[in-house]
C-alpha cells in the first residue's frame, strides 16, 4: 500500500473539495430572486451622483443655454419628487421619484458619445 504523496488524509482532501463546492453552489442564484427595492435613501444618493454628473457638465462649459434649461428643470423636477417621497413615502410616491431620477439621468447624458479627448480626423 502507498501513501499519499501530500501526506494530507484523502478524507481531509475529500472533505475540502466538497466543502469548496458547497460555497461555490451557495454562489448560484436564480435570475428573479434578487430584487432591489428603491428607498427614499438610494433615491438621494442616485440624486446626489447625478447632480455631480451634471456639475461635471456645466463646469466644462460646453453646454448649451437650451440645454442648461434642459438641465435645471430636469434636476428640479427630480428633487422635488424625491423630497415628495422623502416627506410622505408611498409605493407609487418613489415610483414616481425613481423615474424623475431616470429622467435627469437621461437629459445628462451626452448627446455626442465620443469623449472630448478624442481627435476627430
Amino acid at each position: 500500500m502507498t501513501r499519499s504523496v501530500s501526506g494530507f488524509p484523502v478524507f481531509f482532501r475529500l472533505m475540502a473539495g466538497l466543502a469548496g463546492l458547497t460555497v461555490l453552489a451557495g454562489c448560484q442564484s436564480s435570475a428573479g430572486r434578487v430584487a432591489i427595492t428603491p428607498t427614499p435613501r438610494t433615491l438621494i444618493y442616485s440624486y446626489v451622483i447625478a447632480s455631480g454628473m451634471a456639475r461635471g457638465q456645466v463646469m466644462s462649459g460646453l453646454v448649451s443655454p437650451e440645454r442648461l434649461v434642459q438641465i435645471v428643470n430636469a434636476d428640479r423636477a427630480a428633487l422635488a419628487a424625491i423630497l415628495n417621497a422623502e416627506y410622505s413615502p408611498s409605493g407609487a410616491g418613489i415610483k414616481n421619484a425613481g423615474q424623475a431620477v431616470q429622467n435627469f439621468l437621461a437629459v445628462i447624458e451626452p448627446s455626442d458619445p465620443t469623449p472630448p479627448s478624442v481627435v476627430r480626423r
